[in-house]
């Protein structure tokens, strides 16, 4: 939307960090604000990533929408995490599923994954099918909307050191011993997306989807590193996010950096300029 000449803002709740119960800006067209290392690890990354691009954090959506309304003025606004906030008006929404599981057992969360029941997903205006690795068959219960839908996935571009040094290819690695350490929702994707690349890893160190570590988890893990002669700790780059608040010891430490490839581009920009024109209107 950016590249068509639009200006784009995000909001995003913020889960688990400082200003998820305020309504906060942590950067702007120019800048990334000082304190958005305490906006929580997801909206950080948003903002790191989508330079240029506004993100405010905070689970008041009006608020948010309001603040973003009168102080940066946006053609659109993108909110994360935001189908099932039904206190304020979607234009559009993608609805989005784990590519190699998209609806679980079919219940809601706490018993399966699914934070909505099946029957909602005839108000979304587009499904996005995420991490599809391989040749996909789209299950049936997406055949019975005409809704359009497309695909994306995932693949490691490159590593980077916690020194933030340069990149690293993958082929220094291969035939390296490796620990692999997460706290994110779908860790098999991590591993996947490793053993492509023809790394093989020593054991993946899997804590919950956002978790905090402290610097006690990171000695322990660097402390059987160095008994075990691990070579490198890879990590995800939502991961590296909270490490970096950490005084820990860096050198064995990288991030795997992703790049994200839509399968289906044509749907893609047709959608892109459907909105377009409908923003402009």
């Amino acid at each position: 939307l950016k590249e068509e000449g639009l200006k784009v803002a995000v909001s995003h709740r913020g889960y688990k960090g400082a200003y998820e119960n305020m309504t906060k800006l942590i950067s702007d067209e120019d800048h990334l604000f000082e304190d958005a290392r305490n906006a929580g690890d997801e909206p950080l990354l948003i903002a790191q990533n989508l330079k240029g691009i506004p993100v405010i954090v905070g689970k008041n959506r009006k608020k948010a929408i309001e603040f973003l309304e009168e102080n940066v003025r946006p053609d659109a606004i993108i909110l994360d995490d935001s189908f099932q906030h039904l206190k304020v008006r979607h234009d559009y929404d993608f609805l989005l599923f784990n590519g190699e599981n998209p609806i679980g057992n079919g219940f809601l969360t706490p018993a399966g994954m699914l934070r909505e029941p099946k029957s909602a997903m005839k108000y979304a205006d587009c499904f996005v099918l995420n991490d599809i690795s391989g040749e996909v068959s789209i299950p049936k219960i997406f055949k019975k909307y005409s809704t359009p839908l497309f695909t994306t996935s995932y693949h490691i571009a490159h590593f980077i050191h916690y020194s933030d040094l340069g990149k690293s290819e993958p082929s220094p690695f291969v035939r390296k011993k490796i620990y692999l350490l997460s706290g994110i929702g779908n860790p098999s994707s991590f591993e996947r997306s490793i053993t492509e690349l023809g790394l093989s890893f020593v054991h993946h160190y899997q804590f919950a989807d956002h978790h905090e570590f402290s610097e006690n988890d990171i000695a322990s893990i660097l402390r059987r590193a160095k008994n075990q002669n691990i070579d490198a700790i890879i990590t995800t780059e939502k991961d590296f996010v909270k490490l970096q608040k950490l005084d820990i010891a860096k050198e064995l430490i990288y991030y795997a950096k992703l790049h994200v490839k839509i399968n289906e581009m044509d749907t893609f920009n047709g959608i892109v300029g459907t909105l377009k024109k409908e923003i402009g209107t």
